[in-house]
């Protein structure tokens, strides 16, 4: 039902007074003249969703679909999920665009297009990055799917806790369908075998990873064990995970934030572990660039044992190593022949944390219904949300895709069981699944506007501390600085 939205949030759903035109400035949701469909209301405050729109419709509606971020096998599988929906009823047809490698690229469009005319180039559904939740909510152009799942009976609660909490503002789940995932620990386990290691029994936090790379390191195995990119992903769940909040007013979900917090001692002892395993040869460090993946090369030219990575790769891992994916497909071109499958043997583990492993929070990428659409674009963009919440089509994501299950129904199907025993993929991502099945709803990670300011901050402080010889303490001091004046922009 439909807490009470606060501050930006409230102005944000009350799109029924036309937004003006505004420049998209780095730090702004994106806003739009919205199209003032939305004017009338539900009773717990929600837009009306319209979802009998389609009833009057003469022929199938066209609608768009705006995506990115996505490569290999989660590509091919929303290709595949479109096709299917689109074959499987007439009444609605999904165009779907692709608009780049990188989230970045279809956020781009998607806030040039919200700046233009009116939002009349926008999109019907646009699949972005989970770290645009906060921007989105605020721009006042999206339909939250909560309002359709009331209208059309669905029950939220058939979702997993971890993922509703994520993408929830003020108790109002905005995206119809999530595709989760978590960082987790890639590992090669001949290497640990090499190194008298147990591959049954991998590193659980960042000592521990430490400890192992000393091991492999020593016995000549890998040049520099441990690799990573800079991602500052990795170091919001770090924090995350012993309850340091990124931003105040409790992370950003009980009110708007407005300064930084992320600049603790917790959070300088963290670099200054890394520094410290860099310095002894033990870390391979990578900026995190679009589109790179030299953190997973690392690991298949045998430069490095272990790296933490999305979950989401578990399905391109395999078909690497079995060859049946491109360098094309891959993204890069690398030469196959270099994997000798007896001397790179996967393996997974949980995220390894601060004091604990597997302490982790939904992220991933979701899709979001805009309100900017006609009524009957509006129910065909249901039409695919729900479609894609079937239990037996939301374990397409997991088993083809990669993803983590967020329909609680997809975990017992026979299908799905078996991809987890016999499938190399299946195998790969049951550490995602197990820690996000565990994840604490209460601790859902930050919610924040200028996300992309945070991100440019905390990576530009992890690359100065681990290139650039910066002292930990004032690189995060620096950054803090910086995303507490991108809030102080955002909200004014």
């Amino acid at each position: 039902g439909g807490q009470g939205l606060t501050g930006a949030r409230r102005r944000g759903l009350a799109v029924a007074a036309a937004a003006a035109l505004v420049a998209l400035a780095c730090s702004d949701p994106p806003t739009a003249n919205s199209a003032g469909d939305q004017a009338a209301t539900g009773p717990d405050g929600l837009p009306e969703c319209p979802i009998d729109a389609l009833d009057g419709a003469s022929g199938p509606v066209t609608i768009d679909l705006w995506y990115g971020g996505l490569a290999g096998a989660a590509k091919t599988t929303m290709d595949d999920m479109v096709a299917r929906f689109n074959q499987s009823q007439g009444d609605v047809v999904i165009n779907a665009s692709d608009q780049g490698t990188a989230y970045e690229e279809v956020y781009r469009a998607f806030e040039s297009a919200a700046s233009a005319a009116g939002g009349k180039q926008l999109p019907d559904i646009v699949y972005l990055e989970d770290t645009q939740l906060a921007s989105l909510a605020d721009s006042g152009l999206v339909l939250p799917a909560q309002a359709c799942m009331d209208a059309a009976g669905y029950d939220p609660t058939d979702l997993e806790a971890a993922a509703r909490a994520k993408y929830s503002i003020g108790g109002v789940l905005y995206p119809g369908y999530m595709n989760v995932s978590t960082p987790v620990l890639y590992f090669n386990k001949a290497h640990f075998v090499k190194a008298g290691l147990d591959p049954a029994h991998p590193p659980q936090t960042l000592e521990e990873v430490s400890q192992a790379a000393e091991k492999i390191k020593a016995a000549g195995i890998a040049p520099k064990p441990f690799a990573m990119k800079t991602d500052r992903w990795y170091f919001d769940t770090w924090l995350g995970g012993i309850g340091d909040d990124i931003v105040n007013n409790g992370n950003g979900r009980n009110g708007e934030a407005t300064r930084a917090t992320f600049a603790t001692p917790e959070a300088t002892k963290l670099l200054e572990f890394l520094k410290k395993m860099d310095d002894e040869g033990l870390l391979n460090a990578f900026a995190n660039t679009e589109g790179a993946i030299d953190d997973y090369l690392a690991l298949v030219t045998e430069q490095s044992s272990m790296v933490i990575e999305t979950s989401t790769a578990a399905t391109t891992v395999r078909d690497a190593l079995n060859g049946q994916i491109t360098a094309a497909q891959a993204g890069v071109d690398f030469d196959a022949s270099v994997v000798d499958s007896s001397r790179l043997v996967p393996g997974t583990g949980p995220f390894p944390g601060i004091d604990a492993g597997g302490q982790v929070f939904a992220s991933g990428g979701a899709f979001y219904m805009l309100n900017s659409s006609k009524p009957a674009e509006q129910a065909a963009a249901w039409r695919f949300m729900d479609f894609m919440l079937q239990p037996e089509n939301a374990a397409v994501w997991h088993t083809s895709g990669s993803y983590l299950p967020v329909v609680k129904a997809v975990t017992d199907l026979p299908q799905v069981q078996a991809f987890w025993r016999d499938d190399l993929a299946g195998v790969l991502l049951q550490p995602g699944v197990e820690q996000f099945a565990h994840a604490d709803p209460d601790l859902p990670g930050p919610l924040i506007g200028p996300y992309s300011d945070e991100a440019t901050a905390v990576q530009g402080a992890m690359d100065g501390v681990l290139f650039t010889g910066q002292k930990p303490e004032a690189a995060l001091d620096d950054a803090q600085t910086t995303v507490t004046a991108a809030l102080e922009r955002y909200a004014g």
